[in-house]
């Protein structure tokens, strides 16, 4: 990225998301990678720019020690290696399911140098509570959905989802990073957006929230009830 490229996808997807989605429908992934890393490039519409970035992206990928880089210009390969990233979040239900029931799952967003610290840590969580911990990313924004997995039925496990959630939250802070990117504070996260805004960006979002909800009515007790 910081090359000048611009790719129109960039996905990861870690070695547990690569078996869970074959365990679900196999797509033929490498059960044995550590993660795999998809990019695309439409060149903005010239066939040779994109090319060129993404044969670019390959050699930047072999120069950082990726083990296995491949690219083609194929649309059939295309729409299978994307048709490969879409059922992740369906095959993280199906394993829920037969694993107990429970999942939680985040979306922390990071500076995009900071991603290989940020998986780092998390398999430091998954060591230390012994929670199966799954990623799929955005990597182009540096925006990632990792997903806890536990047993709903034994609260000592429910209590650990909840400790790992919060650790990656807090890992993601430290990293100079946003305890959510896409989906929203809601009722989860509100005790965390204290910490991420200061009092004066809270008194913004209060105002705002007053301004258009005077009478409290709105998703009340959610987002701003810590704040």
């Amino acid at each position: 990225m910081a090359s000048g490229a611009q790719p129109s996808l960039l996905e990861s997807m870690d070695g547990t998301t690569l078996r869970m989605i074959n365990a679900y429908r196999d797509m033929g992934l490498d059960d044995e990678a550590g993660a795999m890393l998809l990019m695309q490039s439409d060149g903005s519409g010239d066939p040779q720019t994109a090319r060129v970035e993404v044969e670019a992206f390959a050699a930047f990928a072999e120069a950082n020690e990726a083990i296995d880089v491949v690219f083609s210009e194929d649309p059939a390969d295309s729409a299978a290696l994307v048709a490969a990233r879409r059922p992740a979040q369906t095959a993280y239900e199906h394993h829920a399911q037969s694993h107990g029931g429970g999942q939680l799952l985040d979306d922390v967003c990071l500076p995009r140098h900071r991603l290989p610290e940020f998986y780092d840590r998390l398999d430091e969580i998954a060591a230390e509570t012994g929670l199966t911990l799954a990623v799929v990313a955005h990597a182009g924004d540096g925006n990632t959905h990792p997903s806890i997995f536990f047993d709903a039925s034994d609260p000592q496990d429910v209590a650990r989802a909840d400790a790992a959630f919060d650790r990656i939250m807090e890992v993601g802070l430290e990293l100079g990073g946003t305890i959510t990117g896409e989906h929203g504070v809601g009722y989860l996260k509100r005790s965390w957006l204290a910490r991420e805004l200061d009092e004066g960006s809270r008194r913004v979002h209060r105002a705002v929230k007053a301004a258009l909800d005077p009478l409290g009515i709105l998703n009340p007790g959610k987002m701003f009830a810590d704040l």
